[in-house]
């Protein structure tokens, strides 16, 4: 198996090809923020009420206000200081002709029996209005929001394995084709049902698209650079969802909508036909006449000539007897120790950043505020999130602050919480309030950046695709949550935001429990791993087999050449050695 990290040191850690392969893969992102915060938009919940003719026909009765026919119609509970928009006064509407003496406030109250009235002066029509999910139906809304999150997470369970096993161009491919299909049944829905269907089939392969073209990027890069493309691509998605809001604003019909989001989208399966597979997958699976093709090109666009003896330095590395290339899966994650406790960390860390996320996010429409202005602040706010990161990240290192993020995440939702809870009508507090929401999402959007790239350090090449899978998976529950723990504000105010906030304040801390991976070479094998959790240094597996770079005071090199793409079946001959350095180590490490 040939040695990529070698080969990218001739290459170019970075050069004209990572650069435009990185660009080109980060419109995937792109789509990502069109499909996930759409429904900001397209299923917005506007002020609603039982239809009341012919009190409400301006024909008939051109004087009243709005105001005024709600107050005639709809009943009023004078000790909650609310509308009932979901009932009316059941008196005769039919003798109501021109004058108010129809009206009748001590009548039954009674369902909408004539259907809705809708508040469409923002936008003619959502999914809320066309399928009436309101009242009765009103379940329907957060429930079509979280089989998106269903979508995803059986994305993240699917694509990770595949991406893994077979590569990322056929996972790239594949899930891009029927993820421009589901788009377009979704825009054409005639049902809440057949929307939903399409909605969920649409998060399932965009996210395998995002599997693949994350990890690609990642293992094209040298380990100074990860820190710069990760953020590349998180940025992507950002512009993404800011772009939905622009459409949003000009075209105000949620068909419309997602149409002009399809169209597009479309480019995505051009650009997965063009790129090539990822070369240091193919010499994991020492598919290696592949990846030299792929590396040569990769050489000739960065304008570098690679020579016989930068092929020899990258070498065949050493394979033990009988070893092959072995096929992996998410059960590798969960064998040993060391990756089982960091699989589950991770997994944790994914569901909160998810979870508070969209929690922050979903719920920009009741902020006070015009939408889309909340909605372009949210994006200037992540924004400014990822170039925090860029300065810093590669000073502080990713544990310390992924932790911090979050901390400051949940400190601001919590510092929202407070304010709100005594603002009242005082503008200054409301407006105060407003900027603690947007402070927790500064620090979510920075610490889910954070945690993408973090991820595809944390694991080895062989089964880094399910291991961000599964992070996916864990993720995709708290987005399937949230819009369930938003809708608890209907009964505590101020109960949504807590709950955010705790949680993210308790992944804060977990966080430091981490490996520091900053700086650090990736890893190609699950034993190297091992090695890695215990000690937080890389290692290089075939100078532990050949016992050559064990000095006598327990030291050795922290080098990645020649490291071998062990299986299980070898652990029992390798990890004495691997438990016998890492014990060496153990009292000398800085982690």
């Amino acid at each position: 198996m040939i040695n990529f990290d070698t080969l990218l040191e001739k290459v170019g850690a970075i050069g004209f090809c990572q650069i435009l392969v990185c660009l080109l893969l980060s419109y995937d992102n792109i789509v990502g923020g069109f499909n996930s915060l759409i429904t900001v938009f397209i299923a917005y919940e506007p002020d609603y009420r039982c239809r009341a003719p012919p009190l409400d026909n301006a024909t008939v009765y051109p004087n009243l206000t709005e105001s005024d026919i709600l107050n005639l119609t709809t009943p009023y509970d004078k000790t909650s200081g609310t509308y009932d928009y979901c009932r009316k006064y059941g008196y005769n509407y039919t003798n109501c002709d021109g004058t108010l003496s129809c009206v009748n406030k001590s009548a039954n109250q009674i369902q909408c029996d004539k259907g809705y009235w809708y508040d469409r002066s923002m936008f003619t029509e959502t999914v809320v209005t066309q399928y009436n999910l309101v009242c009765q139906r009103s379940f329907l809304a957060p429930f079509s929001t979280s089989m998106f999150y269903v979508g995803m997470l059986i994305g993240s369970v699917l694509f990770g394995n595949v991406a893994d096993r077979y590569g990322r161009k056929p996972t790239f491919i594949i899930s891009a084709i029927f993820e421009l299909c589901s788009m377009v049944g979704c825009t054409f829905s005639t049902s809440v049902e057949m929307y939903t269907v399409f909605r969920t089939l649409v998060a399932g392969f965009h996210y395998g698209t995002t599997i693949a073209t994350f990890v690609y990027i990642m293992e094209i890069v040298g380990s100074k650079y990860r820190t710069l493309f990760g953020i590349i691509y998180q940025i992507a998605f950002t512009l993404g969802f800011m772009i939905v809001g622009g459409l949003a604003y000009n075209w105000r019909n949620w068909h419309k909508t997602m149409f002009m989001v399809t169209i597009l989208s479309t480019p995505l399966v051009a650009i997965a036909v063009l790129i090539p597979e990822s070369p240091r997958w193919l010499f994991a699976m020492e598919k290696d006449k592949k990846g030299m093709e792929v590396t040569k090109r990769m050489a000739r666009l960065n304008k570098v000539i690679l020579t016989d003896e930068d092929w020899d330095e990258a070498g065949e590395k050493k394979l033990l007897p009988g070893e092959s290339a072995i096929k992996y899966s998410v059960l590798d994650l969960f064998k040993n120790r060391g990756i089982r406790f960091t699989t589950f960390n991770v997994m944790f860390n994914w569901f909160v950043n998810s979870f508070v996320y969209y929690g922050i996010s979903l719920n920009a429409g009741s902020l006070a505020g015009d939408i889309f202005v909340n909605n372009t602040l949210n994006g200037v706010f992540e924004l400014a999130s990822y170039v925090a990161l860029l300065l810093v990240m590669n000073r502080l290192g990713r544990r310390l602050l992924l932790s911090v993020m979050l901390v400051i995440s949940g400190l601001g939702l919590l510092a929202s919480v407070v304010v709100n809870e005594y603002a009242g009508d005082n503008h200054t507090l409301v407006t105060l309030g407003v900027v603690f929401a947007f402070i927790a999402k500064f620090g979510i959007s920075g610490s889910f950046a954070i945690i993408y790239i973090y991820t595809t350090e944390l694991y080895p090449t062989v089964v880094r695709s399910n291991g961000l899978g599964t992070g996916s998976v864990a993720s995709r529950i708290g987005g399937i949550t949230a819009p369930y723990v938003i809708s608890l504000q209907t009964l505590y105010r101020w109960l949504p935001n807590v709950i955010f906030g705790v949680f993210a304040l308790v992944a804060g801390a977990l966080s430091l429990t981490f490996q520091e991976t900053n700086g650090k070479p990736m890893m190609e094998t699950i034993e190297q791993a091992e090695v890695f959790y215990k000690t937080g240094i890389v290692v290089d597996l075939n100078q532990i087999l050949d016992k050559n770079s064990i000095r006598n005071d327990g030291d050795f090199r922290s080098e990645t050449e020649g490291c071998d793409n062990l299986g299980f079946q070898q652990q029992k001959n390798v990890y004495p050695e691997i438990n016998t350095v890492a014990q060496n180590l153990g009292s000398s490490s800085e982690c």
